[in-house]
């Protein structure tokens, strides 16, 4: 399909959920050399979360980050301060599910004006791939490249680059609000976790940090680009000494040839 269409980089998009927990825990903390326990500051809510779709494109451009707030009334003066940075949606669910899908597809990927057929990747989680997706994608002019399960952390850019140092300075910010003495108590005296707002603030912030040259590198280092004339092998990264998927190549490609035999048994069947 890539050779078909040779779709320009500029419409090439990648996207992915990931949870964001209230209480964006360090893996590291600081203690007395000796210590036999060390006590990890929190508000107590690491329980609790926000889902997050983050999507780019291939020449860098990123998109509104697309967030699930775990609440059903919505907060308009929250939506007026922040809604043309992030779209958020009062659902009362941390989980895609169809309509959401449908919603994000037509707030964040919209309907082209002036380019020409656009590639959306991502995973095969199943309201990506069900048939009302499709329908919304035909009428927005979206073709789907859709990863294979097990794959994602091999080939998809936000899971293999974009994730982790979303997530790190995410977690600096909560490290600031925490130090920071900001934080509001119950009348039996127990930390109230960050407001919403705060929330908000961080994901942006955290959006921001990632620069356009990380998000271009990604494609080309997960082999996304339009790359026809194979003038970019040498820059897909992934599988290379030194970096997040080095020796992993034969699994990758034996993970491949497994599902398209499952997806052929599976057409054979019908």
């Amino acid at each position: 399909m890539r050779e078909r269409f040779k779709y320009p980089d500029n419409c090439i998009i990648a996207c992915d959920e990931t949870a964001i927990w209230y209480d964006a825990l360090s893996n590291s903390t600081l203690a007395a050399k000796g210590s036999k326990e060390v006590a990890v500051r929190s508000t107590g809510h690491s329980k609790s979360r926000i889902t997050v779709m983050l999507s780019a494109k291939g020449d860098g451009t990123k998109l509104k980050p697309y967030i699930l707030l775990p609440r059903k009334r919505a907060m308009p003066d929250l939506v007026a301060k922040y809604g043309g940075r992030v779209v958020m949606m009062f659902e009362g669910t941390n989980w895609m599910n169809q309509e959401l899908t449908e919603d994000y597809l037509s707030k964040v990927i919209g309907f082209p004006m002036f380019t020409p057929n656009r590639l959306l990747v991502w995973d095969s989680f199943k309201c990506h791939i069900s048939e009302a997706t499709k329908k919304a994608m035909k009428r927005l002019k979206v073709h789907s490249a859709v990863i294979p399960g097990g794959c994602t952390g091999f080939v998809q850019a936000p899971d293999v680059c974009w994730n982790k140092p979303f997530k790190d300075v995410y977690t600096k910010c909560y490290d600031e609000w925490l130090e920071s003495g900001k934080q509001d108590f119950t009348a039996g005296g127990n930390p109230k976790a960050a407001p919403l707002e705060e929330i908000v603030r961080w994901v942006i912030r955290a959006w921001d940090s990632l620069s356009p040259s990380l998000i271009r590198d990604s494609f080309k280092a997960c082999g996304l680009t339009n790359n026809l004339d194979q003038s970019e092998d040498d820059q897909i990264l992934v599988f290379k000494e030194g970096k997040c998927c080095a020796g992993k190549l034969d699994d990758f490609s034996k993970m491949m040839q497994d599902r398209t035999a499952d997806d052929n048994d599976q057409f054979s069947a019908h």
